[in-house]
């Protein structure tokens, strides 16, 4: 009878049992073996090839978070406009007044209340504000957020981290070109909204300065007296845009500032205040943006409220005849409603912008 040895045996029926469960023992951890699953090892020259194949599941996957993006940002406008609707009415009629003289905050405050519809004229516009916002709104953070994914993994691929050739040094780090990225998607996603907010912005500001009662007296009368330009007054467009792009520049690289080293390491420790972190980052990113481009906001309104008789559409007249009525202080007029519609306002916003998100389970 032939020997069989049993060290042998055993060794092969280990190998056996490895070979077909695919798995290999690890170092003992608490006196037991841990069971790992054998994968594929890619080699370094699959894994280049497969870094340089288009990105089709990243396109596509940045089209779904706009798309998300477009809907929750929508939703926040809606509520946040109607929340602070109020402080948005009087830094209007603020900035309306011609000539050198301007209004306290009490003071349009008395204005607005005194005419026919009493308190209530204090939300005059927002019916045309709150639709108006969610498409303008929708698309710019859409945009936004398709471009800041796109944008920013193009960046990382070819000059940060990610770079295909490992042994050469990143021509910028992660945190410049995140910034950069932030910059560049701002500007396009206002860009592209900026065309869609004109309209509801002179619709919305002819009612807060009482030039008409209703929302359909102002569009009816509007169209008759000049037509599709009544909506696009000449540079409302540009003004428009000079003011917006910096505003978002400035409001969201602070906004994702506070939120990258502030409110996503303060709500690990305590995740049921999220929203107060949201809220007051926000809010301080808002203050920062509203106040920085305050200037151009004056400017903005006296455009597209008084007509092209005035300045012909010209942004340096404007500015130039608002120098001359009341010098540079006349730039900050209005900026103190606006403050106090824009910092709430933001708080507000990125609240449910965030609440939304989730919801919609945004990566």
């Amino acid at each position: 009878m032939k020997k069989t040895n049993p060290l042998a045996s055993s060794s092969s029926r280990v190998a056996i049992s490895i070979a077909k469960l695919s798995i290999i023992p690890t170092v003992p951890r608490g006196g037991g073996w841990t069971k790992v699953k054998v994968t594929n090892v890619a080699t370094p020259s699959q894994s280049q090839s497969a870094a340089k194949q288009p990105t089709v599941s990243s396109s596509s996957s940045a089209i779904t978070e706009g798309l998300k993006n477009t809907l929750a940002s929508g939703l926040a406008a809606a509520c946040s406009k109607t929340i602070l609707a109020p402080f948005d009415t009087l830094k209007t009629v603020q900035q309306h007044v011609a000539g050198g003289k301007s209004l306290g905050l009490m003071e349009a405050t008395r204005r607005v209340v005194s005419r026919p519809g009493g308190i209530l004229n204090l939300y005059a516009g927002l019916g045309v504000a709150a639709l108006g916002s969610m498409p303008s709104v929708g698309l710019y953070f859409g945009v936004y957020s398709y471009c800041k994914k796109m944008i920013g993994d193009t960046l990382q691929t070819n000059f940060g981290s990610l770079r295909d050739d490992a042994k050469q040094p990143s021509v910028c780090s992660d945190r410049t070109l995140q910034t950069l990225t932030i910059m560049t998607s701002a500007a396009i996603g206002n860009t592209v909204a900026s065309f869609s907010r004109v309209p509801y912005e002179v619709v919305k500001q002819s009612l807060q300065t009482g030039q008409y009662s209703s929302t359909i007296q102002a569009i009816s009368t509007m169209w008759k007296d000049g037509g599709m330009r009544s909506f696009f007054p000449l540079g409302g467009i540009s003004v428009q845009m000079v003011r917006d792009i910096p505003y978002a520049i400035f409001t969201l690289l602070s906004y994702e500032f506070i939120k990258e080293n502030w409110v996503l390491k303060r709500s690990k420790d305590d995740p049921s205040k999220r929203w107060l972190f949201d809220m007051v980052a926000g809010a301080t990113a808002g203050g920062i943006g509203s106040y920085l481009t305050n200037p151009m906001d004056v400017i903005k309104t006296r455009l597209q409220t008084t007509g092209e008789s005035s300045y012909g559409g010209s942004i340096a007249k404007c500015a130039a005849a608002v120098l001359e009525e009341g010098g540079p202080t006349a730039f900050l007029r209005g900026s103190v409603p606006r403050l106090i519609h824009k910092i709430p306002a933001n708080g507000f916003f990125f609240v449910f912008y965030e609440f939304f998100r989730r919801a919609l389970r945004v990566e």
